[in-house]
């Protein structure tokens, strides 16, 4: 069987990737990294295949003369395996239409003539005319995996269908993840240690007696925080399951769990303040700003990829080939409608109606309040995408998009198309917008006539954004720029990027008037919904954002979409930090998401707080090597120092001298003690060998400094003296301000600092 091997190792990417495309249309994704191996198989639009073929016949490959790659840098290798490749795209591509560049052959010849290998770096693809495949390929990366390999640009269509991992692995292995605090419990001095089997234990100091423990889940836990909010004692937890749990320590209750979809977000819709997700893990959430309000108890069997609500109908479609129906006002499953033999990509409702497409290439109409199937339309030549209803010479209509790059529009009561055209190279979303009344002229209120005097236009979505007349005129080209979702409510059209930028215009004078974009942020969009004003963003890394037009980001409910590796509490308070590269806080209490503040480019490995010029900060810093300093209250950034040439793993905000000092613990072991406002050093504190695993001060000028060689030094500031030493014998996890330390076995007292 004829395929396509993408590799792609160095220092950019944490192991060694592998992508296998199949011309039948398997792929299978293996990622081998120090943990171990994970693998992914899933099925692909049948574009694919030819869209590659086409690409690579374009750039002639392999006969390209590709420059030696540099040391040391990150390499792609592209191996073409053919084998009767001839009849096997004619085979994937019938009823595709053609690769993207519209080619109706992609064959190269009656062998295809692609068979070979080429080896090459990271950025010469362009150079080499592969770009398009590359495009589809790294997209592939993500998509097959279901985000969980990020390392690629996913900037391609919905083309990866039923992922799923590889069973047969074993589970990479995650090592012996432990975290631990120090804090108060009943009243007295505690801390709180997490290790593999158990969530978190706690126990008294100074004799280590039990008082308490919990275990709910086997994810790893990997950050752990002791603290007091709203009256009540609590503890709160985080790691790899990517869900932050705080329990009141007084009653055992747990008062919150923060979650999220496992993996990303691809369909949501918008009404009256709630918020409907479909993700890759087959679950719809329900959510409102302030946070997650549950799901709905019947999952779909595969991804959910489309989501519409019609007052208090909701409709779904999914990888599982079904459609389903659910009341909203009591959450029961009214109909669940098997009629599609592959996956639905998109739904729509209106007027008693149900709308279903997806890559059989039909349209199916169905009853709302029977389930019963009315009748299949056909148009398309690839797999459909995109559905809106509108009116068409006041007459209810229906438009639909596809792979294919064509709009179809059909009259769902007869089965009538009305018109067809293309739209671009391929399409992955539609939606219908108010056509504003044109201006009046001297002679009177002005007037058309035709299928241009419609009350509404269509906006398509894909190798760009296109407003359209019913009959298919080019009304205006918002953007050449790939899209990836688009919506409207009447007063704005909005648009959604790869990079994870929403883009707005405003219908005016029969034109549309660009709004500045709002700063991109975690994740590429998937999806868009209007409701209330603001802009609802579902995103490829499974976050859920609401953007105001002019205000930018006003609401993140989600939590991490990475593992969660930080936390610290500082009075009401929670403050995380995870893979995801943001920071967040949240209502100790509550759960109530606060404020996601971005500016680091890898994850945040460590947090703390403390009051720097009158109020609370956050600190934060991580695998980007930067320290960054927030104000607590606004989420408004202070200060970034750059310097440390390896990830940092521990933070401390104390005083030394009176003024507010950071420090920063790193892989080298060096230890810079910096102005907490100027971010200027007062000591580099060296003698530290081995990983800085956790900092705390002693008094306000002892800092004690414990490392992965199982040792914690006390450093005197602000002079850089050894004040004392401790070996443990084991990694320490926590350092307390009264010469305690936590390690995976327990706790002990640590030397006191020489007199001087």
């Amino acid at each position: 069987m004829s395929h396509v091997r993408y590799r792609l190792t160095g220092p950019s990417f944490p192991g060694t990737m592998e992508l296998t495309v199949w011309a039948d249309g398997r792929a299978r994704l293996e990622h081998a990294r120090a943990g171990g191996v994970r693998a992914w198989t899933a099925e692909l639009d049948r574009a694919v295949w030819p869209w590659l073929v086409d690409g690579l016949r374009s750039a002639r490959f392999p006969h390209v003369a590709a420059p030696t790659p540099l040391p040391g840098s990150t390499l792609r290798e592209l191996t073409v395996v053919t084998i009767g490749v001839a009849a096997e795209v004619a085979e994937s591509a019938e009823g595709v239409g053609g690769g993207p560049d519209g080619a109706e052959d992609g064959t190269g010849g009656p062998d295809g003539g692609l068979g070979g290998s080429l080896l090459f770096g990271w950025r010469d693809g362009g150079e080499l005319g592969l770009e398009p495949v590359l495009r589809i390929l790294d997209a592939l990366v993500y998509q097959v995996g279901d985000g969980a390999v990020r390392e690629t640009a996913n900037e391609s269509p919905r083309l990866a269908h039923r992922s799923a991992p590889d069973r047969a692995l074993p589970p990479p292995d995650p090592g012996s993840p432990a975290a631990a605090a120090f804090g108060t419990v009943g009243g007295r001095p505690a801390y709180a240690l997490s290790r593999p089997g158990r969530t978190f234990s706690l126990y008294g100091l100074p004799y280590g007696e039990d008082l308490g423990s919990a275990t709910v889940t086997d994810a790893p836990t990997r950050a752990v925080a002791l603290g007091t909010a709203g009256g009540r004692e609590i503890v709160a937890t985080g790691g790899d399951d990517l869900v932050i749990r705080v329990w009141d320590t007084g009653t055992g209750q747990q008062l919150h769990a923060t979650t999220g979809h496992d993996g990303p977000v691809l369909a949501l819709a918008a009404s009256g303040g709630l918020i409907y997700t479909g993700g890759a893990d087959g679950v719809l959430r329900v959510w409102d700003a302030a946070g997650s309000l549950g799901e709905l108890a019947d999952r779909h069997e595969g991804s959910i990829n489309a989501v519409c609500v019609d007052g208090t109908l909701l409709v779904t479609g999914s990888d599982d080939g079904a459609v389903r129906l659910t009341d909203l006002s009591d959450g029961r499953t009214l109909h669940s409608l098997p009629g599609h033999p592959g996956w639905v990509n998109a739904v729509a409702a209106a007027d008693g109606l149900v709308a279903s497409a997806g890559s059989d290439r039909l349209i199916r109409l169905w009853d709302a309040s029977t389930g019963q199937e009315l009748r299949v339309l056909d148009g398309h030549e690839a797999s459909v995408t995109g559905l809106a209803f509108l009116r068409v010479a006041e007459r209810q209509a229906l438009a639909s998009c596809a792979l294919d790059g064509r709009v179809a529009v059909h009259d769902p009561h007869t089965g009538t198309l009305l018109t067809t055209w293309h739209s671009g190279q391929w399409a992955t979303a539609i939606t219908v917008v108010s056509k504003p009344p044109a201006p009046a002229t001297p002679e009177g209120p002005a007037t058309t006539v035709g299928a241009g005097a419609a009350s509404e236009w269509l906006v398509t979505a894909g190798d760009g954004v296109r407003v359209w007349a019913s009959n298919g005129t080019l009304a205006r080209e918002l953007t050449g720029a790939v899209a990836t979702a688009v919506a409207t409510d009447g007063a704005l059209v909005a648009a959604g990027s790869p990079g994870g930028t929403p883009w707005f215009w405003r219908p005016a004078d029969g034109g549309f008037l660009p709004e500045t974009p709002t700063a991109s942020g975690d994740g590429g969009v998937t999806s868009l919904a209007f409701d209330g004003g603001n802009l609802v963003c579902g995103t490829d890394s499974g976050t859920v954002r609401v953007h105001h037009p002019v205000d930018g980001v006003v609401a993140v409910p989600t939590p991490h979409t990475g593992q969660v590796l930080a936390l610290a509490l500082d009075g009401d308070l929670l403050v995380s930090g995870g893979m995801d590269g943001t920071v967040r806080t949240w209502d100790a209490v509550s759960g109530r998401p606060l404020r996601r503040l971005i500016g680091h480019t890898a994850g945040v490995t460590c947090l703390a707080t403390g009051r720097v010029g009158g109020r609370v900060v956050i600190a934060s810093s991580g695998y980007d090597r930067a320290v960054r300093t927030w104000d607590a209250a606004t989420g408004r950034p202070l200060s970034v120092v750059h310097g440390h040439p390896l990830p940092v793993y521990a933070l401390a905000l104390g005083t030394v001298g009176g003024r507010a000092v950071l420090a920063a613990g790193s892989y080298d072991g060096l230890v810079p003690v910096r102005d907490a406002e100027t971010g200027e050093d007062v000591v580099v504190l060296g003698g530290n060998p081995g990983t800085v695993r956790c900092l705390s001060f002693h008094d306000p000028d002892v800092l004690a400094v414990g490392c992965d060689d199982g040792t914690v030094r006390l450093w005197r500031l602000p002079d850089g003296e050894r004040a004392g030493e401790t070996r443990l014998g084991d990694v320490p996890l926590a350092l307390s301000s009264d010469l305690y330390a936590v390690t995976h076995n327990g706790l002990s007292r640590l030397t006191p600092p020489e007199s001087q």
